[in-house]
């Protein structure tokens, strides 16, 4: 039920599953197609699976073949098979970011923001605009002249370029990863 719920948050920590622990009582049965499904990580399982023992709740997880909290062995295998899923839920993580990072290398947008001073192309690579190289010889001119970087932000936002402080120093330190980009 959590739809845009990040797969970091704890289920005490979701709205839906935060609802259903509180009205959980002794006798009452959770019934789940899957423990990843329910839980973010195996300490988390492992916490509820013991906080819905002590309450007298049972979790029934349909693909371990039903109740998994009534003996020592069905807890076992609970344990492993959420640290299972945890790491290959860690293990997707670490892909999904490698290949984030190679597509960034071949100069292709991933995602996120837009950076400033570029445009993306029909194929999903980064190029940057005509009037970048202005705009960044413009904020070198102004901190030459002594303006802070707050007030360089302000001017290039008052001629239409929306930049925040933070960007105008990044810029300025070169400290941007985009502007490798050509």
């Amino acid at each position: 039920m959590d739809a845009a719920t990040s797969g970091t948050v704890s289920l005490q920590k979701r709205e839906y599953g935060q609802g259903m622990l509180e009205v959980v009582r002794r006798g009452d049965h959770i019934i789940v197609t899957r423990g990843d499904r329910l839980f973010r990580s195996a300490k988390n399982a492992l916490e509820v699976a013991e906080m819905l023992r002590d309450k007298g709740v049972e979790l029934h997880l349909m693909d371990m073949g039903g109740p998994v909290l009534n003996s020592s062995v069905s807890r076992l295998v609970f344990g492993i098979l959420m640290m299972v899923a945890n790491m290959e839920s860690e293990r997707i993580g670490e892909r999904t970011a490698s290949v984030k990072e190679h597509l960034r290398k071949q100069g292709r947008f991933v995602g996120g923001l837009l950076p400033v001073g570029y445009r993306k192309t029909k194929d999903g690579r980064l190029l940057r605009d005509g009037d970048w190289k202005r705009h960044v010889a413009r904020m070198q001119n102004l901190s030459k002249q002594g303006l802070s970087v707050r007030k360089i932000a302000a001017e290039m936002r008052s001629n239409g370029l929306q930049l925040s402080y933070s960007t105008v120093y990044a810029v300025l330190t070169d400290r941007r990863k985009v502007d490798g980009i050509q």
